[in-house]
């Protein structure tokens, strides 16, 4: 999965040409256009209302949380959930029920101005506004994650990172979890023995973003360490203290991006440099081959983000352009073939194995795998090999109160669809499902008569109190909930049924 890219956000710092080129996965892109959308993650997006939509999981499409608002950023957690902080600084958890599907928040009360957030199972790391960094370890037992706590010992970061490390040391395997901090002083700062004692990672100064073992400076330069692991077993006499060397074969870097084996850069001339492992096969059968000198490509220019998805590479330019290049060879060559993905962009997010992408109208595009739902359109198929469309986030109110789904709204032919059990009751109806899949509803229609509407959700076919009527759309199962047409049912039993546009919004009246 796509490490989390850690920047330094003090602006004190005056570093601004890095952080131009990229942001941390929690930090959002912002949007300028006529969408609504103000800003987005891999997995989420923020409304210009301040509302909180998320998607992945259970929720093929944008699907708003509900007691949230004001939502500045959102931090995902390792568990289909995330970390969101307010416009004022509160901090909220949301996260699924396993057994109802809703969405559930809860606030976070120790925490405050949330500006960076490292989530590697089971500890996570939170910086605070001032600079303080505060931990939680999930417990093993029953995933519960107990309060925030701050880390003594250390004052003024900026950022966090974390991955694992083994070797043997001392004719004994041992491994660990390294911890590291990005300070406003550019400094950086490590731990191996759970946040016990800190040491300063040596010959770093200047430092602006942080990727696992390599370290930008403001000055361009690359600077990294040994990364301990089982592939390539080494031995420390200390493996708490580490030394960083210059990298060579780079200078006038403006950003870095790591997946934890391939690493990429953009210099000062908007080229894109590679090196690190390439990737043939799958599965059990993968292989890794290291190409440690770096190489800058020959077949792209204008470079303005880039990340590294599943087996590829995909790269923004200036101009608009999202390019993607395979890694999927023994040898990465710098005249590497890069194939238009679209046009039109503005910004793009990459989630390790998709990208969501915005188009300069505001509306988000999907690439990649979405086995999980990941690009937000409506489906489960494993992946797409061209960008769709994701669903635009619809939000329903009835009698002028918002409504909850446990999945958002899907626009099928310009008509929308809500889950069976999430409305219809709202409105005096009773909702029934039988196990040959025949949706019943019954309730009272607008010229006060007894209703009973019948749908087979098999083949479409419909009945409004046993006359049968054709829907232009028959409802659909995704991912094993029923979909249902809102206008038409919400209209059968007496309700007014309003689009608007301007806010995204369904408003649905009843006496």
């Amino acid at each position: 999965m796509m490490k989390k890219r850690n920047l330094l956000l003090s602006m004190a710092m005056g570093l601004t040409a890095c952080l131009t080129l990229g942001t941390p996965e929690a930090a959002t892109a912002a949007s300028t256009g006529a969408s609504g959308i103000s800003s987005y993650g891999p997995n989420h997006l923020i409304k210009e209302d301040g509302s909180l939509w998320v998607w992945g999981g259970t929720k093929s499409v944008p699907t708003q949380v509900h007691g949230v608002s004001e939502i500045q950023a959102s931090y995902p957690l390792w568990n289909n959930g995330a970390l969101v902080t307010g416009r004022d600084g509160s901090v909220w958890k949301w996260e699924t029920n396993a057994r109802t599907m809703a969405i559930e928040v809860t606030p976070v009360p120790e925490l405050k101005k949330l500006t960076d957030f490292q989530n590697v199972y089971p500890r996570h790391l939170a910086v605070t506004g001032e600079g303080t960094v505060y931990t939680s370890v999930t417990s093993t037992d029953d995933n519960t994650t107990p309060p925030f706590a701050p880390v003594p010992g250390l004052d003024h970061v900026a950022a966090v990172s974390q991955y694992s490390e083994s070797n043997k040391l001392n004719n004994k395997f041992s491994d660990w979890q390294r911890y590291l901090f990005l300070k406003t002083d550019g400094t950086v700062w490590t731990s191996i023995d759970e946040l016990a004692t800190f040491k300063p990672v040596a010959n770093l100064k200047d430092i602006v973003q942080l990727e696992q073992n390599y370290a930008l400076s403001k000055d361009g330069s690359v600077w990294t360490w040994t990364d301990q692991d089982s592939y390539e077993p080494k031995t420390y006499s200390d493996p708490a203290q580490i030394t960083a060397t210059p990298f060579s074969g780079l200078k006038d870097i403006r950003a870095l991006y790591n997946n934890g084996r391939t690493r990429l850069a953009v210099d000062g001339k908007s080229r894109l440099w590679f090196w690190g492992s390439t990737i043939t096969g799958y599965s059990d059968g993968t292989t890794y081959k290291d190409q440690p000198v770096p190489i800058v490509f020959s077949g792209i220019s204008k470079v303005t983000d880039a990340y590294i998805v599943e087996h590829s590479i995909v790269a923004l330019t200036s101009d608009g352009k999202v390019y993607a290049a395979s890694i999927d060879t023994t040898d990465m060559s710098p005249n590497a073939k890069f194939t238009l993905l679209a046009s039109g962009i503005q910004s793009m997010q990459g989630g390790g194995r998709h990208i969501i992408m915005q188009k300069q109208d505001g509306t988000l595009w999907g690439w990649g795998v979405n086995k999980d739902a990941e690009l937000g359109y409506g489906t489960y198929e494993f992946s797409y090999k061209e960008p769709v469309p994701m669903q635009k986030p619809i939000s329903v109110t009835l009698n002028g109160e918002s409504i909850a789904f446990t999945n958002g709204v899907i626009t099928r032919s310009s008509l929308n669809f809500i889950p069976l059990r999430s409305l219809f009751s709202k409105m005096g109806a009773t909702v029934g499902y039988s196990m040959d899949k025949v949706v019943t509803i019954t309730g009272t229609a607008a010229d006060k008569s007894p209703l009973s509407i019948v749908i087979n959700t098999v083949t479409g076919a419909t009945t409004v109190n046993g006359k049968s009527i054709p829907l232009p759309t028959p409802p659909f199962v995704v991912n094993g909930t029923v979909y249902l047409p809102l206008r038409f049912i919400s209209e059968q039993l007496g309700a007014k049924v309003d689009w608007l546009p301007q806010e995204g919004r369904i408003a649905i009246s009843m006496k």
